[in-house]
């Protein structure tokens, strides 16, 4: 910036320093204010628009941020400013802005880094999106850009859960009404914040293939239908006589449409997230690896309920289908994954915001509740629930291409923010 004699006549005090602020012919002649000690710069309302040219957009701007309460009071309303935060996969770009009078104060060496972030922004490369509710996919990046510090954006699953602000992201959410209703109505949960950073193909194929047998279970003729379960599913008895692929087989099969839904629709909820994070291992191997995880804890799911109805001859001889073991796997691994997650569940017609360790606390208390309850005698095998969870918990740091601990996001800031 081409820095001429200052004129004193605004009478503007610097919000970090308190000095008295310079006001300067700066790029393209528009009129900024600086401050000679700290060498931040105060832009009124459209100034900024005008030294970062068409590119920069204060609606769309806000749209892509998270904000909290600044430090620093406006030099011209004197009211309290915001602090804009841009969320990267390495740390944070704090900017501060007046919601009154729309000025911007940016510290020493933050005009580059604001420009930089406008560019990227410009190219379809945007930081982290924070605030928002859906866990519909974050746009892949499209290359690597540069702030003051040089910050790479990596495109990996890694990088991208360590940077999602899961707090911020959590209070700002609202339930739609359109998720309101589902919840209501089915009495199943809804995620409030986890976006995941691609599609999850291989979970939808794998879902699609479970509505595909159930489809074609329904269909079957009524002298056709336990046959066929029997055939397909898992019997207890059967498996110890030697018949182990159908402890693969059962999990792909569901005896009525909601049985199907609620283990699809969990399934979904709680692996989507979890799937990402296999994609680290490649596109191949990635999803492999988490058939493979899903496959195993579901074997060991119905092991479980194998030893534990031994000695009950009727449960024995009585078929098991489901996927609800290996869901149940995968809602262990999101947790562990995951934890400082929340999940709507309506409640007396109120959407309650549960932390992800309450929600699965309860859910397996109900199932050691219907154990006491009903025993090996349980129409709902509570039995695969545990194993499969157990299995989940234990296994998914031995699945990931990376250490478990390594998710948990360090607190680093970019050079400029405060």
């Amino acid at each position: 910036m081409n820095e001429e004699e200052g004129l004193l006549s605004r009478n503007l005090a610097c919000v970090k320093c308190q000095c008295r602020l310079l006001t300067l012919r700066g790029f393209d002649d528009v009129v900024i204010d600086s401050c000679p000690t700290c060498h931040g710069t105060w832009y009124d309302s459209g100034e900024l628009e005008q030294v970062l040219g068409d590119a920069f957009d204060y609606k769309a701007l806000l749209s892509i941020v998270s904000s909290r309460l600044s430090e620093y009071i406006c030099p011209c309303c004197k009211m309290s400013m915001r602090a804009l935060v841009f969320k990267f996969h390495s740390g944070e770009l704090v900017i501060d802005n007046c919601p009154v009078c729309r000025g911007f104060w940016l510290d020493g060496g933050e005009l580059a880094s604001v420009r930089n972030l406008v560019e990227a922004i410009r190219e379809g490369v945007a930081p982290v999106k924070v605030g928002f509710s859906s866990a519909r996919p974050v746009s892949s990046l499209a290359g690597t850009f540069s702030l003051d510090d040089r910050l790479l954006l990596k495109n990996s699953a890694l990088d991208h859960y360590r940077s999602v602000d899961y707090e911020t992201g959590a209070e700002i959410s609202q339930i739609p009404t359109s998720s309101y209703l589902f919840a209501f109505l089915t009495a199943l949960p809804v995620e409030v914040f986890n976006p995941v950073r691609a599609p999850a193909l291989g979970l939808y194929a794998m879902i699609i293939v479970n509505i595909v047998l159930y489809i074609h279970t329904a269909s079957l003729l009524p002298g056709e239908y336990l046959p066929y379960m029997r055939e397909i599913g898992m019997v207890p008895a059967d498996v110890l006589a030697g018949k182990l692929y159908s402890l693969l087989t059962s999990m792909f099969l569901h005896s009525h449409f909601w049985h199907l839904f609620a283990n699809m629709y969990v399934l979904y909820v709680f692996g989507d997230n979890v799937y990402d994070l296999f994609n680290d291992h490649g596109k191949v191997k990635g999803p492999l690896l988490f058939l493979s995880f899903y496959l195993i804890v579901g074997v060991f799911s119905s092991i479980v309920h194998i030893v534990l109805t031994f000695f009950n001859p009727v449960m024995s001889a009585l078929p098991v289908v489901g996927a609800s073991g290996a869901v149940s796997g995968v809602m262990a691994a999101y947790w562990r994954a995951f934890p400082k997650t929340r999940i709507y569940q309506i409640i007396f017609c109120y959407p309650f915001k549960i932390p992800i360790w309450v929600y699965l606390g309860i859910w397996i208390l109900m199932n050691v509740a219907i154990a006491f309850a009903a025993g090996s005698n349980a129409r709902i095998s509570w039995q695969a629930h545990i194993g499969g969870f157990i299995a989940g918990y234990f296994l998914i740091p031995h699945f990931l291409p990376f250490r478990l601990e390594n998710l948990q996001p360090e607190d680093k800031k970019l050079s400029g923010s405060h």
